[in-house]
């Protein structure tokens, strides 16, 4: 790589478009992978300022008695609810890009040809994107996605009320470098993710330990 940079790739989708499956495949290919929604779990531990923060704006409803949030909880009370999503998100989404940064300032220090993957549901929506050095998008039909998020346990209702509340897939689309077709199953999906992901080591001369291997 020029300059002996590393390599920073968001990775983003819709829910259920599978996003976490080709995560897997990139760190099997020889990537470094940070997730951020497991960023922002760390973020809202007990007794962290993002924790202390909601409990000042939401109350004490949408938290377990042990103290810990409760996710589910929060989700309803935010969801559908624009002002209160927007609340929530100025208080995590600064604290979760600078977890990310960190991160990758991380790997860095030790490989400064590293390829890191971000993976990142709101990517676009936040506006993150932009300080990646190309952006990955998840694609599958919404058919797909529901029968990903019922098999999961959503009822078809909530899928399809998670999935319209969502940025549309063409508008996510638009900001994509490369792009994961994932109407297949999961054999078909590893087979393109690993596809995609070689093909960005080829556009941008990269040889990684690890990335010839089958995902």
């Amino acid at each position: 790589m020029e300059g002996g940079r590393i390599l920073v790739i968001g990775l983003t989708g819709g829910i259920g478009a599978g996003k976490s499956s080709a995560l897997k495949v990139f760190r099997r290919l020889g990537a470094h992978v940070i997730d951020a929604d497991k960023l922002a779990r760390q973020a809202v531990r007990p007794g962290a300022p993002a924790w202390h923060e909601i409990r000042e704006v939401f109350g004490k409803s949408v938290f377990h008695k042990n103290g810990r949030l409760d996710r589910g909880k929060l989700a309803r009370a935010v969801f559908g609810n624009p002002d209160a999503l927007s609340s929530l998100n100025a208080i995590i989404h600064p604290r979760v890009f600078e977890e990310e940064k960190k991160a990758i300032a991380m790997v860095g220090a030790k490989n400064k040809n590293a390829v890191v993957v971000v993976d990142a549901a709101l990517m676009i929506e936040t506006g993150s994107h932009r300080w990646k050095d190309l952006v990955v998008v998840m694609d599958s039909t919404p058919e797909n996605q529901l029968k990903r998020l019922c098999s999961e346990g959503y009822t078809r209702k909530a899928a399809l009320a998670r999935i319209a509340s969502q940025m549309p897939l063409a508008g996510k689309l638009k900001h994509a470098d490369y792009a994961i077709e994932n109407n297949g199953d999961m054999a078909c999906l590893r087979r393109n993710a690993s596809a995609v992901f070689a093909k960005i080591l080829e556009d941008k001369g990269i040889m990684l330990r690890g990335s010839v291997k089958k995902a």
